[in-house]
Formats: C-alpha cells, structure tokens, sequence
C-alpha cells in the first residue's frame, strides 16, 4: 500500500484521484543559473515527504534534503559551486565544500593532502567535483510501488595513472522516508590501482542540536585528538570550537551496521545503514562551532589518513584491473519515540 496525505492506497486507489504521478512525485531535471553554481546540472527529487537534489555535475552527490521541510543535509555557508572552480591543493577543498546529504570523498585518496611521487593530492580527492559523463531518470511502477531513480557515471582517471568509473544509482519510493544509494565503482584500466573512498554523511539543526545524540552499532570509539570530548553527546554552538573527530569500529560480522544522529526532544533523527564488509572503518566529524554547525557519519573502506599514509602502514585497498567494488547505503528518517526505541535495539 502507498502512503499518501494521511491515507493507505492501492495503486490504483490513488491513480483513480490523479491525472499525472507528477502532480504528487518525480523528478525535475535544471542547471543553476547564480553565481558560483552558474552551469550546475542537477536533478530534483520529489518522494512525497523526502524532497532532495541530486548533483549531477558535483559527483552524483545529493545537496539539500528535506523531510516534511524539516533540513535533513547540513548546507554550508560556501553554497553549491561548479565543478570549475575546483581547488585541490592543501586544504582548498573546503571553500568548494557545500556539506549536501552526501558528499564523497576518493576515489584514490581521503584523508589530509599529501604529495605521491609526483601527484599532488589536496584534502579527500576529486570525485566530489567530478561531473557525471551520463545520467538519466526513472519513474516507474513496481507492484504497488512508485520507484523514482537517479543514475550517473564519473570517471577519476589520468594519463599513466588510474581510470576509475563510479557509477551511481539512487533510488527510492513515492510514500517512504529513505533513499538508497548503490555505488558500483570499477577499474578499467590495465594497472591496479588505489581505491580509497569515504562517505561523509552531513547532519545540520535541527537534527543536530543540544538535545542530541549520536549512536552507532560501535563495538569501540576512539577520540583522534586529545582535546576530543564525548563522541555522543553534542551542544549549542560553542565559540571557538575545534572539530572532533573519532573512529567507530564495526562489528564485521553483521550485514548491516548503523550510525544515527537523534534529536531526543523533537523525537526525530537520522539513520544510516551500509555492509561493513564494504566499508570497514566508520568515521565521526563534529564540529559544533558558531555557523559551522554539523556532524557527520563517515563510513569509509579505510582509514581517512591518506594515500601515501595508507601504502605506508598497509592499509591502501586497491582494485585490480577490471576488478569492481559495490557499496550501498541507505539513508532514512526516524520520527516518532516508538520508531526511535525500536531502531536502537538495531544497534
């Protein structure tokens, strides 16, 4: 059955009030025409309750996110900004960083900017400013649901280096307050190459707020900086605030693991779900400075300490010509204290 305006229907039961699906759900194809984001190509998606905006020219990452108009993606203050603009040196890479539901971080390096040989990697890589070389759009039924989804490839490839094909498929159902996001990342060159890739999954207020907590299926959380506080609790804006950063280790043998962040006043929060088989190491960003207000779930395939770092202690995944690997990831909204209680004893 859909759940539409308060009501349980059929397919049919609803098709019989409306002319179009359109009038309700969809998708809306546009290009930003301001300022920085002048050119971006993007795809708006509408689920009924879950609005959110697909960025077809940063990544296939998804932008703004909305939940019954409540912000379910932190929108940071540097805005949406074309893949032109690009800056990859150091840490450069933040005055291109709008946050969105998701940004990905990769696909052969995340972590802080170092030098390899003669390749100059700036803060988490490039895949995130990489246009889609081709996306496109489904609406269909199946059953009794309304499928909406989004699909896009990028290339990260260079001349003697690697050419790495990220093909993304996000996908989700007319009624329902999740989205799900299957990567397929393949090598299709002759040479192994590094794979590193991190999702950084970025929550704003209210989701974020002195009412909150994060929660995670964690066996063991460890603080990256010795200033670090509590990996839960957060706080009002704090002036002065340093990031806190902190890694989750996973259970590996579950086939699904989670990271929620929940406003325990509000009784609303925010789920993920992925394969720790796929990605092992799970990452907390938090920063609860003024304006700069977010914290983020990090799932990633290693540790965020860099390329050259990650050949170093061992730790650098790599895929081997034609080789693929495939990640998914569900994002979902929790609302009411009974679906809260019943998704903690998932953890």
């Amino acid at each position: 059955m859909i759940e539409a305006f308060g009501m349980k229907l059929s397919k049919e039961e609803l098709l019989e009030r409306i002319s179009s699906m359109k009038q309700i759900a969809g998708t809306r194809t546009f290009e930003y025409s301001e300022g920085k984001a002048a050119g971006v190509k993007a795809v708006e998606v509408n689920a009924g309750n879950l609005v959110f905006t697909v960025l077809a020219d940063r990544g296939m990452d998804i932008g703004d996110a909305y939940y019954k108009g409540i912000p379910i993606a932190w929108k940071s203050k540097v805005g949406v900004i074309a893949p032109t603009y690009f800056e990859y040196k150091g840490h450069e890479w933040l005055r291109n960083f709008y946050g969105g539901l998701i940004t990905t971080c990769g696909l052969t390096h995340v972590g802080e900017p170092c030098q390899d040989g003669t390749v100059t990697h700036g803060l988490h890589g490039r895949i995130s400013h990489t246009p889609a070389e081709k996306f496109w759009t489904e609406e269909y039924w199946d059953g009794d649901d309304y499928i909406i989804k989004v699909t896009g490839r990028m290339r990260e490839a260079a001349i003697y280096d690697e050419n790495l094909v990220l093909t993304r498929e996000i996908k989700c159902v007319y009624g329902q307050k999740r989205v799900f996001i299957k990567d397929t990342v393949e090598n299709e060159g002759y040479a192994e190459s590094p794979f590193m890739i991190m999702y950084h999954v970025n929550q704003p207020f209210p989701i974020v707020s002195e009412h909150s907590r994060l929660y995670s299926s964690a066996v063991s959380v460890e603080p990256q900086q010795e200033w670090a506080g509590d990996y839960s609790a957060m706080a009002k804006p704090t002036a002065g605030f340093r990031y806190e950063t902190f890694v989750h280790t996973m259970p590996t043998d579950r086939p699904t693991v989670y990271y929620a962040i929940i406003n325990e006043k509000l009784n609303i929060g925010v789920y993920l779900g992925y394969d720790p088989k796929a990605l092992p190491v799970g990452n907390e960003w938090k920063m609860l400075g003024q304006q700069d207000y977010v914290v983020a779930m990090e799932p990633s395939n290693t540790f965020n300490i860099g390329i050259v770092e990650a050949r170093k202690r061992g730790c650098l995944p790599t895929l081997k010509p034609k080789e693929k690997s495939q990640i998914n990831l569900e994002i979902g909204v929790l609302e009411g204290a009974e679906e809260i209680e019943a998704f903690k004893k998932l953890l």
